[in-house]
Parts: C-alpha cells; sequence; structure tokens
C-alpha cells in the first residue's frame, strides 16, 4: 500500500466516532478497503487480514480453547468430589458474583487505561490462578473449598477481561469490516467451545485433570505473548473517562437514552439464566447417558459444534433487517432445542444433534446482538457498555448454572433441563409483549 493511502487508512481507522444517533449513522468507508476491494476474498475472514486483529483473534483462541479445558477439569472434579448437581450449580454462582459485581467498574478502567497492557495483566493473573489448581492437584491438596476459592478470584479478575477485549475490536478495523470482525469473534468463541470440552474430556481420560490444568497455563503464554505483538489505538484524551463514580453514571446514562440495547441484552439473559442446561451437563453424562468424561467433553461441545456450523452464514445473518425480531426467534428456537434435549437425551447423536441445533440458534443471537451493541456505541463508551454486555451474556449463563443446579438437586435434572427452557420460551414472549417495539429494531 502507498505510503499516503496507508497513513489515510490509519487515521481513519482510529477516529473516534460522534456520540450522536448511532442508529442512523452510514458505514464510513476507508480507502484501504477501496484499494483492495477488487482482491479482498469473500466472508467474514477477509478481516483477518488486519495484523492486530488477527494476533488477537489467535492468541484468544488458543487461549479461550485452554480455559475451555479448565473448565471441564473443574466440572468433573468437583462432581467426583461432592457427586451432587448443586455442587456443580455453585460453580456457576461463584463465577458470577464477581462478574455482576466487577464488570461495570472493569468497564470504566476499560475506557480509561490502555487496554492491550490491561489485558495483559489480566491473563497473566488468571494464568497464576491455572497453576494453582494445577499444582494442588499434582500435590493431592485439592478440594472442593478450595476449588470454589479459585474460581471466585479467577472470576473476579476475568470481569476485567471481557469488557477490555470487546472494546479493543472495534479500534481495529474499519467500521464496515465491523460485522466481520464481530461475527468471526463469535466463531471463534464457538469454535473454543468445541476444541476446548472435547480436548478437555479426552486430555482428562488419558492424562489426568492436573495435567489438563497445566494445559490451560500454557495457553495463556500465547495470548500473552498475541498481545505484546499488538498495537491498539487508545482513546483520544478528550474524550477518555475518568476513573470516577461520575464515570460510571454516565454509561448508564447512554443506556438509558438507548433502550434497544437493553432490551437485546434482557432477551439474551432469559436464555442463558433459564435455558442453560451446562451446569448439568456432567450428571447427563454420568448418570442418564453413561458416557464419562469423554462423553461430557462431546456433550459440552455440541451446542458450539451447531453454532460453528451456522458459521458460513453468518454474513446472511449480518445481513438481516429486523435485528431485534431475529435475536428474538433465535432465542425462542434455542428454548424449542433445549426442552426437547432434556425428554429425550439418549441416544447419544439425539442429544448431540439438539444441542447443536440450540448453538445455531444461539450463534444467530449472538451475531445479531454485536451487530446492535457494536454499532450504536461510540468508542469512548465502548468499554462501559461490554461491562453492561457482559454481566448479560457472561453472568446471566453462570447464576442459570447455579439456577438449573439448585432445580435438579431439589426435583430431578430432567425437570430442571425440561422446565428451563420452556420459561425461557415464555420470558421471551412476555418481553415481546412488553416491548412491542423490539420487532422493529433496526442498525445501520
Amino acid at each position: 500500500m502507498p505510503a499516503f493511502a496507508r497513513r489515510v487508512y490509519v487515521r481513519m481507522k482510529t477516529e473516534p466516532q460522534n456520540s450522536g444517533d448511532m442508529l442512523q449513522m452510514e458505514p464510513r468507508v476507508s480507502l484501504s478497503s477501496e484499494l483492495s476491494a477488487v482482491n479482498r476474498p469473500l466472508g467474514p475472514w477477509r478481516v483477518l487480514r488486519d495484523r492486530d486483529y488477527s494476533l488477537l483473534f489467535w492468541g484468544q483462541l488458543i487461549s479461550s480453547a485452554g480455559t475451555q479445558m479448565q473448565v471441564v477439569a473443574v466440572a468433573w472434579q468437583v462432581f467426583l468430589l461432592t457427586n451432587s448437581p448443586i455442587a456443580l450449580g455453585v460453580i456457576g454462582l461463584m463465577q458470577a458474583i464477581p462478574r455482576l459485581v466487577f464488570s461495570l467498574v472493569g468497564g470504566v478502567l476499560a475506557d480509561v487505561l490502555d487496554r492491550r497492557k490491561m489485558l495483559m495483566v489480566v491473563n497473566l493473573t488468571m494464568m497464576s490462578f491455572s497453576t494453582i489448581l494445577a499444582l494442588c492437584t499434582n500435590l493431592r491438596v485439592i478440594n472442593v473449598g478450595m476449588i470454589y476459592i479459585v474460581i471466585l478470584l479467577s472470576a473476579t479478575v476475568s470481569s476485567f477481561e471481557f469488557p477490555t477485549r470487546q472494546a479493543i475490536i472495534p479500534t481495529l478495523v474499519p467500521r464496515e469490516q465491523m460485522a466481520d470482525a464481530l461475527s468471526l469473534n463469535s466463531v471463534m468463541m464457538q469454535l473454543t467451545f468445541i476444541v476446548g470440552p472435547t480436548a478437555g474430556g479426552f486430555a482428562i481420560a488419558w492424562l489426568g485433570v492436573a495435567n489438563t490444568y497445566w494445559f490451560d497455563v500454557i495457553s495463556y503464554l500465547v495470548v500473552v505473548g498475541s498481545l505484546f505483538l499488538m498495537q491498539v489505538p487508545r482513546v483520544p484524551p478528550e474524550k477518555r473517562a475518568r476513573a470516577s463514580f461520575g464515570a460510571l453514571l454516565d454509561g448508564i446514562g447512554f443506556l438509558r437514552k438507548h433502550p434497544v440495547i437493553l432490551a437485546v441484552l434482557a432477551l439474551d439473559f432469559c436464555a442463558n439464566f433459564f435455558g442453560s442446561p451446562r451446569a448439568l451437563l456432567p450428571v447427563y453424562a454420568q448418570d442418564i447417558m453413561h458416557i464419562g468424561p469423554q462423553g461430557l467433553g462431546i456433550l459440552l461441545a455440541a451446542t458450539s459444534i451447531g453454532a460453528v456450523a451456522l458459521a458460513p452464514f453468518t454474513g446472511l445473518v449480518a445481513r438481516i433487517k429486523r435485528q431485534g425480531l431475529g435475536v428474538a426467534l433465535a432465542v425462542v428456537i434455542w428454548g424449542l432445542c433445549i426442552t426437547a434435549f432434556g425428554f429425550f437425551p439418549n441416544p447419544l447423536w439425539l442429544g448431540v444433534l439438539l444441542l447443536a441445533g440450540s448453538g445455531a440458534a444461539d450463534m444467530v443471537s449472538m451475531v445479531l446482538r454485536g451487530i446492535v451493541v457494536q454499532m450504536t456505541t461510540p468508542d469512548e463508551f465502548r468499554g462501559r457498555i461490554s461491562a453492561v454486555n457482559a454481566m448479560f451474556v457472561i453472568g446471566g449463563p453462570m447464576l442459570g448454572q447455579f439456577e438449573s443446579g439448585l432445580v435438579g438437586g431439589l426435583f430431578t435434572p430432567m425437570i430442571s433441563v425440561v422446565s428451563g427452557g420452556l420459561v425461557c420460551i415464555a420470558a421471551t414472549l412476555l418481553i415481546l409483549a412488553l416491548v412491542p417495539g423490539m420487532v422493529k429494531i433496526k442498525v445501520k
């Protein structure tokens, strides 16, 4: 690229957005995209031509896969130590509480501090917690209380990671490639939910729980290395938030002016809080389906298999004009698939097929939700709005794990899964009745 074109491209890519009516803002076309339009490949994968986004993508892919291996190891280890569905649900509670409490603080800091350096510190700290789990398991001093404490501390630190990472993505790519980047990021996360749990299940069976934790430790080194090589534009000083309670109130005020963001997040929260069977999958694998840790890894990966199968069509999903209606329909399909899985988990192929169907619906919801949230939020607010997003889309599933584990312990795992899917559908219909304008949401 000529030097002049490169300078113009960098300026346009890092130029902050105005905080006006983002719903009507026309896409910005960068000079580099015009120069490369002829040779540009089709599909969202073209965004990987951006060096910094590519570093973030591949580093996060490996690190998140390692984290999902740890998730399987923790769930399996807790179930072996307690044989209790409620104990599995407490894992979700330990993960949800810090994210609900600290995510907004993490969002403010993401708008104040250097986002790249913040991610490096967060990932190094989380790596140390995985090291503790690995060492304690190797030394045979591990217990459920210790696991819960490490999970609580790790979730506290992780509450600063998600809003920061989400805030970085729009600064790395031009606006006209934003939908591609968001779609690809969703595909990446679903890939980790396939590779991580599957590899974790087999790693536990072949190498043991401790070595599975060590794989997670190594994966953190990869993402820290990729962050070290990245160059991330900072928010201009005149628009940078100050670390204060007022900055937090400003973020809440922005949400009040953009109720469409809260509406789509509420739909996703309902799906994950009521309809996620993830906490009970170890019980299904061990006591209902009798498929062991390898089968547990497959069940945990099944939802993401469906999501990744839909990946070639994310470009079409991103073109859906009524994003709010698309999210609502996707959540209803999710609930139907989860309800069917609760009734018919066997044989394994049928259970995997139903969970994969829920994953495909979730992918549609994620892509459309990401477009609404990111395309309506100016850069100086992205950390705080991404923090609210984290409270809904991460805190919701983790609270949902506690809810499903508690109901499964008080009644049966099947009642918990089936009732969760049905309540998810009912809650979606209720939100649509209360907010009829949801079906008309459009983001340009």
